[in-house]
């Protein structure tokens, strides 16, 4: 009797001591392929939606269901600091703590763990070098994402001097990680997605839709060469993303049902990257500036009723007459990631500034075509200067990307090329009107007080 009972006790023993292993802070057990393909089946949030506070220093949102006045008169807040753009206020000291940041390195540290662990995994080898290369794409997707909110704007003189972020490489997280020029960020962002690694990525992602593949890698080149003002250079990625992704997703379809209802596994995404809740623009309060930047014949404006852009919504939230509010339900914007649609925009701007007008038109007009009912072609405007060529693209550009972090990484950017700087401005009723100068300190994002105080190396960028 006492055998069988020391049989059957010995394996819940065995199991116990397994799960009594001291694994040190940082360190993770996963040593199989299989197990750590696992961190690359995310379905990834930044946390923070882009239009709580990137959209605000953009002029693009007010916030979401913030009441103007309330925001206005809590003067030692970072939402008053970017409502007002208030450049007196320390956001540094109140930064305390930044779920967006916290959420772009947790993910990082899983790219990290596969990229660490994966030579020595047991299973599939011949899988081990694609998600690798996935993992790498995605780390570098992800840096860039903080470069662009925590660092001033890439400019290829400055960018040796500039102050960039910790690339961080490593999975030890006791480990301090020393923050970087802009210009070697962006050398290390570059490596992370060469020809390369893009060339190990599986030519299709087939039914896996929240997987990279090929397409992912060659529009993630593409953006970050155009943020780096590279734009001949990123011409030739960005078309094969388009290439390889050619679905847009047709907002005409809203005449029919009465309501834009689109999901993060649309066939126009390249990779869907969102922040916390499942629906966008949703709740975003638009600023008044934007209005007049619809067309007449905007789809989800003209169909999209009660709800869509709601002028009640708007003005009983924010307290300003004229301000309009999202508040259907059913869409799903990508927030932080690349869509088909987003890639034309980014080789028509590229084509445009190459001398190719006439191509960057015809680009933009693709996208009108299933966003804007009995659209007038920009292409046949006979358009012959970059300038109005320009102006036309940004925009349109700025309402495809209502609710994402792109109309904030644009207005960064031609904020630091003459021809395209321009002040932005909040027009706020009778709390009056608040301006913001293309050379602000304010464009820059403070890394916060809990990430500054274990590394004395991470001093802020403005």
């Amino acid at each position: 009797m006492k055998r069988y009972i020391y049989l059957f006790i010995l394996p819940l023993l065995c199991a116990c001591e397994r799960q009594l292993d001291i694994v040190p802070k940082g360190k993770v057990t996963l040593a199989k392929v299989s197990e750590l393909e696992l961190l690359l089946n995310q379905e990834y949030s930044l946390e923070v939606l882009p239009a709580a506070d990137l959209g605000v220093l953009a002029g693009e949102s007010l916030g979401m269901f913030d009441q103007v006045s309330t925001v206005l008169a809590q003067t030692n807040t970072v939402k008053y600091a970017l409502l007002a753009f208030d450049e007196k206020v320390d956001r540094a000291v109140l930064t305390t703590t930044d779920a967006r940041y916290a959420a772009i390195y947790k993910y990082v540290n899983y790219m990290n763990t596969i990229i660490e662990k994966m030579p020595e995994a047991e299973g599939d080898d011949a899988r081990k070098p694609q998600l690798v290369a996935e993992a790498r794409v995605m780390r570098a997707y992800l840096h860039w994402l903080a470069a662009c909110i925590h660092a001033r704007q890439y400019d290829a003189a400055s960018a040796p001097t500039d102050g960039g972020i910790a690339y961080v490489t490593a999975t030890d997280v006791m480990e301090q990680k020393q923050k970087l020029t802009l210009d070697e960020t962006y050398r290390h962002i570059l490596a992370d997605v060469s020809d390369s690694i893009i060339a190990l990525l599986p030519q299709n992602r087939g039914a896996e839709v929240m997987r990279a593949d090929r397409a992912w890698g060659y529009a993630v080149r593409a953006m970050i060469l155009l943020q780096m003002k590279r734009y001949a250079d990123a011409i030739p990625y960005a078309r094969r993303a388009i290439e390889l992704r050619p679905h847009m997703f047709d907002r005409s379809s809203v005449k029919a049902t009465g309501a834009w209802t689109q999901d993060q596994t649309s066939d126009n995404n390249f990779l869907y990257i969102g922040a916390g809740v499942r629906v966008c623009p949703t709740a975003e309060l638009l600023a008044l500036e934007c209005n007049s930047l619809f067309e007449s014949g905007d789809y989800v404006r003209l169909y999209d009723k009660p709800d869509g852009w709601s002028q009640s919504y708007g003005e009983s939230y924010s307290g300003l007459s004229g301000v309009l509010m999202y508040m259907g339900w059913g869409a799903q914007c990508n927030p932080y990631g690349p869509t088909s649609e987003l890639l034309r925009y980014v080789l028509a701007e590229c084509l445009i500034r190459t001398g190719d007008i006439a191509g960057g038109l015809t680009l933009v007009d693709e996208v009108r075509a299933v966003r804007v009912e009995d659209y007038e072609p920009f292409a046949a405007r006979g358009v012959t200067t970059e300038a109005e060529a320009m102006a036309l693209l940004q925009r349109a550009k700025w309402i495809e990307c209502l609710g994402t972090v792109f109309n904030f990484l644009d207005v960064k950017r031609w904020n630091s090329e003459a021809p395209y700087a321009r002040t932005v401005s909040h027009r706020l009723g009778a709390n009056g009107t608040f301006r913001l100068q293309p050379e602000s300190p304010l464009w820059v994002f403070p890394f916060p007080v809990n990430a500054v105080r274990y590394n004395d190396s991470l001093t802020q960028n403005y």
